[in-house]
């Protein structure tokens, strides 16, 4: 036990108190079992809501309506342009609800607005165990990559007594299959001199192209390295340093996770609408995952 040594009278005292420690502990392993069933069990009568939800957006079905809305319907003012042709869907559903969120507004880049225009759907679902959770968005058709399903996984052993702080065991990302090196949206061609100091070329110069990471929204499917419990380590993955910069960017990738599922897929179309952010200021606007989730963003 660290620190001096305690009386005989407090050590008892103390030595009790971590008994009860382990009870709530013995407690806890029995509400996360008893938690995973009841998420699993309204999982199971949300998804489908989810699911009707994927198919208004991309035009797969129309949604019944009460009267009231019908009626507001009706008392639109705005109507299709025939010559434009019908519309399908919600356009721009899920990049509306993205950019019109505070974590991802400084995040999503101008060349991005065009990839995520083929954006269908955003699912974000927690592992059966409650030790973390997977993000996916689905593409339609696109010129830019041939992949349908983009993911991030996210293990969290604590996720569910998280208080704000998860502890991130592992970030896993996936490779983008790019169609072409110009379509790449992550990395541009720099142009750069090189002269020659010695041979038969010496104080020629030439021109060479490289490939340099530019800022993109796609960067977020990256797998991200986590420090180790020595951060000095030689194998420290590519000899990267976890200096301020790595670990802010360890802190903006989880923030953007976390809003993905407790704000932005839970309630899209409350971000899409804007009424989501019309308290933007309001620090107290709860944003809470009605699905039972009481995690709130790292």
């Amino acid at each position: 036990m660290a620190g001096p040594p305690l009386p005989k009278e407090v050590l008892q005292r103390v030595l009790g108190l971590k008994a009860l420690e382990e009870q709530r502990e013995a407690q806890m392993k029995a509400y996360l079992v008893e938690r995973a069933a009841l998420e699993q069990k309204y999982k199971a009568l949300i998804d489908p809501i989810y699911g009707e939800r994927s198919k208004i957006v991309r035009g797969e079905l129309e949604p019944a309506l009460s009267e009231e809305d019908r009626a507001t319907v009706e008392q639109a003012g705005t109507t299709t342009d025939e010559a434009d042709g019908p519309i399908v869907g919600v356009p721009d559903f899920w990049l509306s609800a993205l950019g019109r969120n505070e974590a991802f507004e400084h995040f999503l880049e101008e060349p991005d607005v065009a990839a995520l225009k083929y954006l269908v759907d955003v699912r974000c679902a927690d592992f059966e165990d409650l030790t973390g959770f997977t993000v996916e968005f689905e593409f339609a058709e696109n010129p830019f990559f041939s992949d349908s399903v983009l993911t991030k996984s996210y293990a969290i052993p604590n996720l569910v007594d998280a208080n704000g702080q998860p502890e991130l065991e592992k970030i896993t990302g996936c490779e983008i299959a790019w169609k072409d090196a110009k379509d790449n949206l992550c990395v541009h061609e720099v142009k750069k001199k090189q002269k020659s100091k010695r041979g038969k070329n010496a104080g020629q110069t030439r021109v060479v192209a490289k490939l340099e990471d530019k800022p993109s929204f796609f960067h977020f499917f990256k797998s991200i390295k986590l420090p180790s419990a020595d951060d000095d380590d030689e194998d420290e993955g590519d000899g990267e340093e976890f200096d301020d910069a790595a670990r802010d960017k360890i802190d903006n990738d989880v923030e953007l996770a976390f809003a993905l599922r407790n704000q932005i897929v839970p309630h899209a179309v409350l971000w899409f609408t804007g009424e989501a952010c019309d308290d933007d200021d309001d620090e107290d606007y709860d944003y809470d995952d009605e699905e039972g989730s009481d995690d709130e963003e790292d």
